[in-house]
């Protein structure tokens, strides 16, 4: 029995470090031809024989990368804070307060967000046009951040679940209204879910490509995705190795940002995974 669970770790652990090489290696891959001299995206040999930062230095002083990827952590940063926002109130509403069409509101969210974006790309045109929003970078927090709020109250509204209401009762036993126990009691307790909803939408508008190509018509406010996009397309071959600098350097706010959250994004992800 004891060779039998030996050879299953083994087996578990093999099987680990394959999925670990091979989710890696695209990026290993990456960053390694962003250092390469020339444009090809493929050689003789995975290791390159030359290093060279002149991929890096052409992506920033002959385009407006940094520019591009400052537009980008503002559509991430504010549609994220938004949605945090929409959807913590949302989720403790569901979850803690009763009125009607309770049951059923949350489905129809649930309904609403299940749509694809594209349905609704001529009806997002027409009401930043009419509302003097188009071409704006605050048209496309409006519709992103509010956009993806149908999913993120059903995500909080399910954690909120699995606290138990008694912790409620006790603080207005103590004296506290609705908005103290909300502040003093629950938000604290909602950090872990908040600050996953918060790097999953950021994530999810950073690397936004659809809304931005359609609703902007201004370089200057392009985030990092258009503006690769645009830059790569105005030569007539593709830089492969100023394209891999720029998914390299344009991956960094991502990363910074999941560094600064991770010890909250387990609890968040896991607890009330179960309770709805």
């Amino acid at each position: 029995m004891n060779r039998l669970k030996k050879k299953n770790i083994w087996f578990v652990r093999m099987l680990a470090i394959l999925l670990v090489v091979v989710i890696l290696f695209p990026f290993y891959y990456v960053v390694l031809t962003s250092f390469k001299p020339g444009s090809s995206f493929y050689s003789g040999s995975v290791f390159p024989k030359q290093f060279t930062l002149d991929n890096y230095s052409s992506l920033i002083n002959n385009s407006k990368f940094l520019l591009w990827v400052k537009n980008s952590t503002i559509l991430g940063g504010f549609s994220a804070l938004l949605t945090v926002v929409v959807t913590m109130f949302g989720g403790y509403a569901f979850s803690r307060l009763r009125f009607p069409g309770r049951k059923y509101g949350i489905l129809f969210l649930m309904v609403l967000q299940m749509f694809p974006t594209s349905v609704a790309m001529v009806a997002y045109f027409k009401m930043l046009q009419i509302a003097g929003l188009l071409n704006t970078l605050t048209g496309i927090i409006l519709i992103m951040g509010l956009g993806n709020a149908a999913f993120g109250t059903w995500i909080i509204r399910n954690y909120l679940n699995s606290i138990p209401t008694e912790i409620d009762e006790a603080a207005y036993i103590d004296g506290a209204n609705y908005w103290q126990t909300f502040w003093k009691v629950l938000f604290p307790l909602m950090m872990p879910i908040l600050a996953t909803q918060f790097i999953m939408t950021f994530i999810g508008v950073y690397n936004e490509y659809m809304f931005s190509v359609i609703l902007l018509f201004d370089p200057s406010k392009y985030p990092v995705g258009v503006g690769i996009k645009g830059f790569l397309a105005s030569n007539y071959s593709v830089n492969w190795t100023v394209f891999c600098a720029a998914a390299v350097l344009g991956s960094l706010p991502i990363i910074i940002l999941f560094l600064l959250l991770q010890k909250n994004i387990t609890n968040g992800l896991t607890k009330g995974a179960v309770k709805s």
